[in-house]
């Protein structure tokens, strides 16, 4: 949850930082969305695996449960990588509306090396540090 009495900044990176972080959410969301993609193909597959062993005789309830387990294992998988495209697509509006790099939380500036870690955070270390404390509730 961010702070609404924390100040809207302009961000604090140059041309060239914003330019690098921009590439490095491009790049970071295009294995997001592959790796969602593969989740997505992999759910077909099981499902296709389901339906040619509809007909089956030998159901062994350890097998079902082991395939039932590996879908919820890609659908969760699959629901993951779709958040991080979502939260690189906000990090990459923050870069367009030049407010990326400011705490959601604080107002302040996030620490370039955060961002290098972590380019789609919304929140600083000392944000972070608030919310594990239980004062705040900062997501990334």
């Amino acid at each position: 949850m961010s702070n609404l009495d924390a100040p809207v900044n302009n961000t604090p990176y140059n041309e060239d930082e914003l330019d690098h972080f921009r590439d490095l959410l491009l790049e970071e969301r295009k294995e997001a969305a592959d790796a969602a993609e593969g989740r997505r193909e992999a759910i077909e597959d099981l499902h296709s695996l389901d339906n040619d062993r509809a007909s089956s005789s030998d159901h062994h309830p350890g097998n079902i449960g082991s395939e039932e387990e590996e879908k919820e294992t890609d659908y969760l998988q699959r629901e993951k990588n779709r958040e991080k495209v979502d939260e690189i697509d906000a990090a990459l509006k923050r870069i367009e509306n030049r407010t990326y790099g400011v705490c959601e939380d604080t107002g302040k500036k996030i620490k370039k090396e955060r961002l290098e870690a972590i380019p789609y955070t919304r929140f600083s270390i000392e944000a972070r540090k608030k919310d594990d404390t239980g004062r705040t509730d900062p997501k990334k």
